[in-house]
């Protein structure tokens, strides 16, 4: 398996492929519940470089106000690839993402306007794969105070049992640099939130890889008490 074919929940793949994904997000805070399904197209522009379109759909259920449903916040993405020929294949990808305000504020299904640097990098070490990704995140909303601004960094671990089957385990940190004045915003700036995320790779037919796992947080900052995940790619 080349490094990077491993599909983790939330870290960021990093080989140029023609894929079509369909993916499912559903977590729980003590805000509410909120559940997205989205459709990505990534497109190879050259051997080297892709672009991504990515559009979803909200559902947001919070306990103090009326349930919202409808389109969420589109975003762009696009990333170059290299390779290293050493004794273990390296691969390493960067680019950013632009997310669009498509949603809307008003019902909480979005509206925001942010931009996302990010770099990949993966290798095969013996019968492990590893994913690697850490992107900076700015919020470009015109808002009062100090716009929203965090890094996070990612580590996947995908071991192949089989052809078909990949078990793996991911460490997700997100660090929250600055943001508004809200309470819950005052309560994680600064802090570093962990979660670790077990989850599979299943085959089932050539081409098509189904993906799933469940973020947990692991500190006592945290913004979701869990998070489930789920994907389906084709390769075409």
């Amino acid at each position: 398996m080349k490094p990077g074919m491993l599909l983790a929940s939330t870290t960021r793949g990093h080989v140029i492929e023609r894929e079509l994904e369909t993916s499912f997000q559903h977590s729980k805070s003590r805000e509410g519940r909120t559940s997205q399904l989205s459709g990505a197209l990534e497109w190879p522009i050259t051997p080297w470089w892709q672009i991504e379109v990515e559009m979803p759909f909200l559902y947001q259920n919070p306990n103090d106000a009326a349930s919202t449903a409808g389109p969420g916040d589109s975003s762009f993405r696009t990333n170059s690839s290299s390779g290293s020929r050493s004794k273990h294949l390296v691969l390493l990808s960067g680019g950013f993402e632009l997310r669009l305000p498509s949603g809307s504020e008003r019902r909480g299904l979005g509206g925001e306007i942010a931009v996302e640097p990010f770099v990949t990098g993966g290798v095969a070490l013996g019968p492990f794969d590893l994913i690697a990704a850490i992107a900076y995140e700015w919020n470009l909303n015109n808002v009062r105070g100090r716009r929203e601004q965090q890094l996070t960094a990612d580590l996947a671990v995908g071991w192949p049992v089989s052809r078909w089957l990949t078990p793996f385990l991911e460490l997700n940190t997100v660090s929250r640099i600055q943001g508004q004045e809200d309470e819950d915003a005052v309560k994680l700036r600064g802090r570093t939130q962990l979660y670790l995320t077990p989850g599979f790779n299943v085959r089932p037919l050539p081409g098509a890889t189904f993906r799933m796992g469940v973020e947990l947080p692991i500190s006592g900052r945290r913004e979701f008490d869990y998070r489930i995940h789920a994907g389906l790619v084709w390769e075409f």
